[in-house]
């Protein structure tokens, strides 16, 4: 029950899933807790990085040597300019978010720091022109 109203409004006050949920602020202030200590509960922050000023955002689909995967993502993680990476499958096996000042610092942090990860084979750049919907709430499928 708390879950569900945290995923239809992830900034509610305790007061409000308090009344929302027919707990008292106490337990629900206290539930909070241990489903973070627990790590099951925590929170994002997405930011509209172009308020900040970076216009250079792209996602890149890596192809690293099998052996190398595990150093080359964890060099990956590293990168400042690296916003989430993750191991995938497929043709290619590293995808990170990058962002960037503009394209002209993308192309220097594609061509400088991710040419040198261990066993890099290839590269897809696909820069993000547009974003459609950052994040949002998973709702359960109708029987």
């Amino acid at each position: 029950m708390l879950a569900a109203e945290l995923a239809h409004d992830g900034r509610a006050s305790h007061a409000q899933l308090a009344r929302a949920t027919g707990w008292n602020e106490t337990t629900v202030r206290q539930r909070i807790t241990a489903l973070r200590s627990a790590g099951t509960l925590y929170f994002d922050l997405d930011v509209d990085t172009r308020l900040l000023g970076y216009t250079g955002t792209a996602l890149l689909w890596i192809s690293v040597e099998p052996s190398q995967l595990a150093a080359a993502g964890h060099a990956l993680e590293r990168h400042p300019e690296i916003s989430f990476a993750a191991a995938t499958t497929g043709p290619t096996n590293l995808l990170g978010s990058v962002v960037a000042s503009d394209v002209y610092a993308l192309y220097d942090y594609i061509a400088g720091q991710v040419g040198g990860l261990p066993g890099i084979r290839a590269m897809e750049t696909a820069p993000i022109l547009r974003t459609v919907e950052r994040v949002g709430a998973i709702t359960p499928a109708a029987p």
